[in-house]
């Protein structure tokens, strides 16, 4: 008995000197909330939101990430191996001037940053509306998905092209890929709708598969709040700090482009360029 509440005063006092007493506090609350389950679904939820909006505003991927269960690679692979492909993705255009939107981000946001990369690999492509921008650009092009309804997308839309590869991922790895063989890493549209440890898990692949120098541009999940446009719990903070954490170097974090005429404010995201360094 007394070991046990040494145990439970040693892991509420660790959690004050980390988070404060608002986390302290609020911790033992849900667990309360979760063992009562249905009828305190709604408390539960509202106490979770504001464990992980301490952890997210101090940069740490503690507990209430470590513990969150939504946006799993199962989930993901469930919702779009189902969702109306039909317009290829470019239903996620932002703004009333979606073309333009589009256009700029494609010239001033990828193309500002891939240089003269030439194996590239793309992150979550679905319906392959940045493939096809990329795929001319390669000499090598790896397309990793977790659904094979993505990746047949893809190879309707980029034919029969020698220089892509189709890699079907369980969800926070790249496999077949070889280390330090990749220039350039994009995603859009995809890590905001996965799971804090399974980001954590694609940023490791990423250091891993970058060569020296090369660079990774990821839009993500970026403020404290979690709920608009089905997103996933990370802030530009805690990106920021799981990529330093592997050996990559945060280059730049920013939400809009063009002067902020466009950007990725609507559901409070940032886009993440990284560098893997050099030598």
């Amino acid at each position: 008995m007394r070991a046990a509440i040494a145990e439970r005063t040693r892991k509420y006092r660790s959690r004050y000197e980390q988070f404060g007493l608002l986390y302290s506090a609020l911790a033992p609350m849900r667990y309360l909330a979760t063992v009562a389950a249905r009828r305190l679904d709604e408390t539960s939820d509202s106490i979770e939101a504001q464990l992980l909006k301490i952890e997210g505003a101090q940069g740490v991927l503690g507990p209430a990430h470590r513990a969150y269960s939504g946006h799993s690679a199962g989930e993901n692979r469930a919702i779009w191996s189902a969702w109306d492909w039909s317009q290829r993705g470019d239903e996620w255009n932002d703004t009333d001037e979606p073309e333009q939107w589009k256009a700029t981000l494609v010239d001033e946001v990828l193309l500002s940053n891939i240089g003269d990369a030439r194996a590239i690999l793309e992150i979550g492509p679905g319906g392959g509306r940045w493939s096809e921008v990329l795929q001319p650009l390669a000499e090598r092009l790896v397309l990793v998905d977790v659904t094979q309804r993505a990746l047949e997308l893809c190879k309707e839309r980029l034919g029969d092209g020698a220089n892509v590869d189709y890699v079907l991922s369980e969800g926070g790895a790249i496999p077949a890929v070889e280390d330090a063989s990749i220039d350039f890493v994009w995603s859009f549209d995809v890590f905001v709708h996965i799971a804090p440890l399974d980001v954590d898990s694609y940023i490791a692949e990423v250091a891993r598969v970058l060569r020296p120098g090369g660079t990774a541009v990821i839009h993500h999940s970026g403020r404290l709040q979690r709920f608009p446009g089905w997103r996933s719990p990370m802030t530009a903070l805690l990106f920021a700090q799981l990529a330093r954490e592997r050996g990559l170097e945060v280059a730049r974090q920013f939400d809009s482009w063009s002067n902020g005429r466009f950007g990725v404010r609507t559901n409070d995201d940032v886009i993440t360029v990284l560098r893997a360094p050099e030598g």
